[in-house]
C-alpha cells in the first residue's frame, strides 16, 4: 500500500509519461506531415513538440522533489529516478528528431517512406505498452497480485521484442540506402536521421528495463 506522498508521486509519474507520449506523438505527426509534403503542417506540429518536452521536464523535476522529500523506500528511489530519467530522454530524443525534420528537411525517397512510417509506428506502440506497464506499477493493487506483476513483465518483454524488430528494419534499410545510387551526402543524411529515430526505441527499451528492475525488487 502506498503512502499519500507516494500516491502523489505516482500520479506525477503517470502525468510525466503521458506528456512524454504527447511529445512522441508530436514527432510522429511532424514526420507524417513532412512525408506528405506539408512543410507548414510539419512546422506547426513541431512547435507542440517543444512545448510538450518542456512540460515533461517540469514534471520530471517535481517527481525528483518528491523522491528527495522521502517518497518511497531509500532502495527504491534511485531505481524510480532512473526510470523517470529514461522516460524523459524519450521526449528529448523525439524533440531532437522533429528538429531534424523541420530544420534539415532530409530528402527521403518515396521508396523509403513506408519503412520509416513502420519504424515510427512500432516505436509509438512500444511507448504505449510502456505507458500501460508504468500505470500498472503505480496502481495501489499492482504489487499485491502475481497477475499484475506478470502483466508488467509481459509488457516489458513485448517492448524488447518490438525493439528487436526495429533493429532488423534499421539494418535492412541501412543496407538499401548505401547500396543505392543516391549521392553520398544524401546517404549520410538519411543514415543520421534514421539513427535519430531508432534511438527513441532504444531509450524506450531502457525505460522498460528500469521498470523491470523495480518489479524484480518487489519480489525479493
Amino acid at each position: 500500500m502506498f503512502t499519500e506522498k507516494e500516491r502523489k508521486a505516482n500520479k506525477l509519474i503517470d502525468e510525466h509519461v503521458e506528456k512524454v507520449g504527447g511529445c512522441l506523438g508530436c514527432f510522429k505527426g511532424c514526420l507524417e506531415a513532412f512525408l506528405q509534403g506539408d512543410r507548414a503542417g510539419s512546422e506547426s506540429v513541431h512547435e507542440n513538440c517543444d512545448y510538450a518536452e518542456t512540460e515533461a521536464d517540469i514534471l520530471r523535476r517535481k517527481i525528483s522533489d518528491y523522491l528527495y522529500s522521502g517518497a518511497f523506500l531509500p532502495l527504491e528511489r534511485k531505481d524510480i529516478y532512473m526510470m523517470v530519467e529514461s522516460v524523459d530522454k524519450i521526449a528529448n530524443k523525439a524533440e531532437t528528431a522533429s528538429d531534424v525534420v523541420v530544420y534539415q528537411s532530409p530528402e527521403i525517397p518515396d521508396d523509403y517512406k513506408k519503412i520509416f512510417r513502420e519504424i515510427v509506428e512500432t516505436t509509438y506502440e512500444m511507448f504505449r505498452i510502456l505507458q500501460e506497464a508504468v500505470g500498472l506499477y503505480g496502481s495501489d493493487n499492482a504489487l499485491k497480485t502475481e497477475d499484475n506483476l506478470a502483466s508488467i513483465r509481459e509488457k516489458v518483454k513485448s517492448v524488447g521484442v518490438m525493439e528487436s524488430e526495429i533493429d532488423k528494419k534499421e539494418e535492412a534499410l541501412m543496407r538499401t540506402i548505401f547500396q543505392s545510387e543516391l549521392p553520398l551526402a544524401n546517404k549520410i543524411q538519411l543514415e543520421i536521421f534514421l539513427r535519430r529515430i531508432t534511438e527513441i526505441s532504444d531509450i524506450i527499451e531502457d525505460a522498460a528495463d528500469r521498470l523491470y528492475v523495480l518489479v524484480i525488487r518487489e519480489r525479493i
